[in-house]
């Protein structure tokens, strides 16, 4: 079995943000305060994914702060005004050479989308990827997602399975068991954890921004080097807690983080192990576990004191085989 860094703690990670609003749709500050807002609470990088409308903007960046090509693309419901629809988070991907134009800064893109069958959403994925997106499933608890849908539809890169501004508003936030199902049949998906926020008011005492986010172990702060790690995986999800390194070392998945009451291993099909200093209370920082060689993948999810989580990308073991070795 291989032994591979999969986050590595002497090497910088950007922290980002891939889902929020501005006044191009429904959120209330422009574009220019909201990264003002982000850069306050030490933000690398963010989205402008505001809804049915594409953004480039440029303009924002600086060798410590990048804003990257995104939009959210909705209003692709079945029966209209009564289901919640279909919800997908939509990147630039500057690593590809897009089979159709790009998509321009401020370009308005028609709603509804017309349903026209259960492939509707797959007809939309390939759209958004013709054009040179990564795309992300958003909010699939909020929206009422049917867990047959991760399974159902392809070239999706990642699942959003946290999403502040549902917890904050619904407490439907969680998409994690999306991703989990996705993952046990078949999917290479990675997870996503974001904001979702409209206001980005720093006054109220519970604040709907700055509570999910990405950490990106990427090569430069640039939007193609940022691109890259998250379609590696090369990133961790959080609504709290930090994980500074991840690998495997001789058979055994090993992780670093910040204080937290819990560390769980979440294997397929094999239960992972669960860890907590239950007689003490004690802080965890660190943890492993022996790799099966028949899981098919191994993901970490830290929990600190105040319930917050953070989230690993899955390791695929047959990722980590040697060539010619046999699995369990």
């Amino acid at each position: 079995m291989k032994n591979i860094i999969l986050l590595d703690r002497s090497k910088v990670m950007y922290k980002g943000n891939l889902h929020l609003h501005t006044t191009w749709s429904d959120g209330r500050l422009p574009a220019a305060e909201v990264v003002e807002a982000f850069k306050a609470k030490g933000y690398h990088f963010i989205a402008f994914s505001d809804h049915d409308i594409y953004t480039r903007t440029e303009e924002f960046n600086t060798p410590d702060f990048i804003a990257i090509p995104a939009t959210e693309r909705g209003e692709l419901n079945p029966v209209a005004d009564k289901n919640p629809g279909y919800h997908f988070g939509v990147l630039d991907d500057p690593t590809v050479e897009p089979e159709l134009e790009r998509y321009g800064h401020l370009e308005e893109f028609p709603i509804p989308v017309p349903w026209v069958g259960d492939h509707s959403p797959q007809l939309l994925i390939d759209e958004l990827r013709a054009h040179g997106n990564l795309v992300i499933f958003n909010h699939p608890e909020w929206h009422l997602t049917r867990f047959d849908d991760m399974v159902k539809y392809d070239r999706f890169f990642a699942v959003e399975i946290y999403n502040h501004a549902t917890e904050w508003s619904t407490s439907s936030s969680y998409g994690a068991a999306y991703w989990d199902h996705a993952l046990q049949n078949g999917k290479r998906v990675f997870g996503i954890a974001s904001d979702d926020s409209h206001s980005h008011d720093p006054n109220w005492v519970i604040p709907e921004y700055g509570g999910g986010w990405v950490r990106v172990q990427a090569e430069e702060l640039t939007h193609a080097g940022i691109i890259t790690s998250l379609k590696k995986g090369a990133y961790y999800s959080s609504s709290g807690p930090e994980v500074y390194d991840l690998r495997v070392e001789d058979g055994q998945l090993q992780i670093q983080c910040s204080p937290c009451k819990f560390i769980m291993f979440k294997a397929f099909p094999q239960r992972g192990p669960f860890y907590g200093n239950f007689e003490t209370g004690e802080p965890l920082t660190e943890a492993s576990m022996t790799i099966e060689e028949d899981m098919v993948y191994v993901r970490v999810e830290c929990v600190d004191y105040e319930g917050n989580v953070a989230w690993t990308n899955p390791v695929f073991i047959a990722d980590l085989m040697e060539k010619g070795e046999k699995r369990g």
